[in-house]
């Protein structure tokens, strides 16, 4: 089974995602660039933190006994106000940031698709540019916990780029 498209990703909700569960990438499918834009687990916003309470069992025999009488509210107000981590919310995941190729080839391009193969977890955009028919391949390997890009082109000496990274963090 496949997710296929017929045009580049315009935005972030079209691109197609790849990840191991510690790494991930949304590819966007760009011909004359493509855009990867990076993921990865540790990074979120603020600092590290302790949110555990250690007095909150205190408040324990209260809550269970406060739930026996079903006395819902008052039980829940303890709970907020004793028992839960301070802050309760949850960190913000943040962007590591974008990988840019700007890729080599002239000229229209013509059958052009981009998938993500939900079996493999491969995403794969393919085109022709110039008479050169190009694939890129990008997926996140768990065992060796790395994301890959292979290009290929059906030309021996078409495939080029530079590559940019970009990031919303202070370096």
């Amino acid at each position: 089974m496949r997710l296929w498209y017929s045009a580049p990703a315009r935005e972030w909700l079209e691109a197609l995602p790849v990840g191991n569960g510690r790494l991930g990438a949304m590819v966007f499918g760009g011909t004359d660039t493509e855009r990867l834009q990076l993921n990865e687990d540790s990074l979120w916003a603020g600092g590290p933190g302790d949110y555990a309470r250690p007095d909150a069992v205190r408040h324990l025999a209260e809550i269970r006994r406060l739930v026996v009488e079903e006395k819902w509210n008052q039980a829940q107000r303890l709970i907020d106000a004793e028992f839960l981590g301070s802050p309760s919310e949850q960190a913000a995941y943040q962007v590591l940031g974008d990988l840019e190729l700007t890729l080599a080839g002239e000229g229209e391009v013509a059958h052009y698709e981009r998938e993500l193969d939900l079996e493999t977890a491969v995403a794969r955009t393919t085109y022709t540019r110039g008479g050169v028919r190009h694939v890129r391949e990008v997926f996140a390997s768990a065992p060796d916990q790395v994301l890959v890009v292979r290009l290929s082109a059906d030309t021996p000496g078409a495939v080029g780029f530079t590559a940019r990274f970009t990031s919303p963090q202070r370096s």
